[in-house]
């Protein structure tokens, strides 16, 4: 368990232009957090099997495909799976209208309007969307465009990178569900439904990898070994919403 400060001071009191001034208070308390995502997995690798697959189950190809295929796709998945359970904890913004091209700008600036008006830090705002969300984007009724293929040039680049200063980020929509069964891998749940976009600032957050361990054991070097490789990768840590700043966090996901 990690314990994030939470500080609360009085504001100003009218000045009397005699000696002194007013005393204010201030207090401070702890907002516990629990750390849950605790993950590892062990390969055992035969020195045959590296031979016989002409080096496609080396121990370097073990380790970029279970980054790239497992470990990566899963911290995504839990993440913003997380995000929605603590805005759903802390009745923060899940909203679901049905988004196209016609009233995403709509929704993009109620959402905006309303951190705003609470507060949120304009600079460093993100715009995480889902593929399909991405191209609504870039049909979005009402945005301006302008496109230069003067000078001779081939290329038409029509990415929209960002929208009134929100960088955009695209993220595959398998990491973007409301729920995940983490029994064996990542895999949605049953009842997960799909997490449209999410507008963030990442003041409203705190990530945590408390603990990463990546060892190979060589052949000969571990009483299990004997003379094959053994790959093991653990992983701890977790996401966690401030209570305190839950407007700084709004998405859209789908009612089905």
């Amino acid at each position: 368990t990690i314990k994030l400060p939470r500080v609360t001071m009085s504001g100003y009191k009218d000045h009397t232009r005699s000696a002194g001034f007013n005393a204010g208070t201030m207090s401070n308390d702890w907002e516990p957090k629990k750390l849950a995502h605790d993950r590892d997995i062990e390969f055992f690798i035969d020195p045959m099997d590296i031979d016989e697959t002409n080096l496609a189950l080396s121990v370097a190809n073990i380790q970029n495909t279970f980054e790239e295929e497992q470990a990566i796709p899963e911290k995504d998945s839990y993440r913003f799976s997380k995000l929605h359970a603590e805005l759903t904890t802390y009745s923060g913004v899940i909203d679901t209208t049905v988004i196209t091209a016609a009233n995403f700008l709509t929704k993009f600036d109620d959402l905006m309007e309303g951190m705003d008006e609470a507060g949120v830090p304009e600079e460093g705002r993100i715009l995480y969307v889902t593929p399909s969300m991405n191209k609504i984007v870039k049909q979005a009724q009402g945005l301006e465009r302008s496109i230069d293929v003067s000078g001779g040039s081939n290329v038409v680049n029509r990415k929209v990178h960002s929208l009134d200063d929100v960088t955009i980020k695209m993220v595959p929509a398998a990491r973007m569900k409301t729920a995940y069964d983490f029994t064996k891998g990542c895999v949605p749940a049953g009842s997960a439904k799909q997490i449209n976009f999410i507008l963030i600032h990442p003041s409203c957050v705190v990530c945590r990898d408390k603990y990463a361990y990546i060892k190979l054991f060589t052949p000969g070097t571990d009483s299990r070994t004997a003379d094959g490789y053994l790959y093991q990768n653990r992983n701890y840590g977790d996401l966690f919403l401030l209570e305190k700043k839950v407007a700084g966090c709004a998405m859209n996901v789908a009612t089905v």
